[in-house]
């Protein structure tokens, strides 16, 4: 009976700490899905996995019946109850691919005009960081409107920003999300085929990155969004530039709802190729 009564007490602290274990794989293939999406539907509860799919999500304040969603480009989105999850604290999440059709790029090159949407300049001076909400990093993000004209077919060349500061030893790993405008005039659905995920050791100055490979094209005004994957990004340690006039959008976690910001955006730029 002693035995027994520990065994209940050991059992009931470790579901009380609330820490939910699991990997997140491809149904097919059974390898790990680098970087994916889980978080609490509404809630400011949400992390990323690593680059071998392995997540741990601090589940100790959400209700039985709250939604978890675990998604990544590519892929179908799953969702499950919290208390689902509780039935097995740590376990393997499958996760089917998506069919998506890549758009084939055609260019002209005597006919092709290129422009940079977003801000072209970078306002060094003013320092913007990723928050840490409740201690969290990971799936936060800064996005600021392209202002693309609405029917302009634009092919998207590349993605630069501008490091303020960077003290961080090791390489910033970050994710560059493209999304659709609602009608409240709030980032949307991406419309991204592939994920695109990109490190930097850049300490002051211009990060780019090269987006031809993606073939990512788009006819309307979009959303330009960096994600921060890092477990911490303390804005003494870690900074960009941003802009006072430039409208910010800000999303804190992972499926929370996005919110327009009182004063500065992040410099954030893509530059276009379109067709006279």
């Amino acid at each position: 009976m002693r035995f027994l009564a520990v065994f209940l007490l050991i059992s009931s602290i470790s579901m009380g700490q609330g820490i939910y274990h699991a990997k997140i794989t491809d149904v097919s293939t059974k390898t790990g899905i680098p970087f994916a999406s889980i978080g609490i539907k509404g809630k400011n509860i949400g992390t990323v996995a690593n680059d071998k799919g392995d997540f741990e999500l601090n589940i100790l304040k959400c209700d039985e019946d709250d939604t978890l969603k675990v998604s990544a480009i590519g892929y179908k989105t799953k969702a499950f109850t919290i208390s689902e999850a509780r039935q097995g604290m740590s376990k393997v999440i499958l996760l089917e691919p998506s069919v998506v059709k890549l758009d084939e790029v055609v260019v002209i090159s005597k006919k092709v005009k290129r422009k940079v949407l977003g801000t072209s300049k970078y306002s060094t001076r003013n320092c913007s960081a990723f928050m840490g909400t409740d201690g969290n990093w990971k799936g936060e993000e800064a996005a600021i409107r392209a202002n693309n004209e609405k029917g302009k077919y634009v092919f998207i060349e590349d993605f630069n920003f501008y490091i303020v500061q960077n003290k961080y030893e090791d390489s910033l790993v970050f994710r560059l999300m493209l999304y659709s405008v609602t009608s409240k005039n709030l980032p949307g659905e991406t419309f991204l085929k592939k994920p695109i995920i990109f490190k930097t050791t850049v300490k002051s100055g211009i990060v780019h990155v090269d987006l031809k490979q993606y073939n990512i094209t788009y006819n309307d005004d979009f959303f330009i969004s960096l994600e921060c994957l890092m477990d911490k990004m303390e804005q003494t340690k870690f900074c960009f530039a941003g802009s006072v006039k430039v409208p910010s959008y800000v999303k804190t976690s992972t499926f929370m709802n996005w919110y327009k910001v009182r004063g500065g955006g992040a410099d954030l730029n893509v530059t276009v190729s379109y067709l006279k």
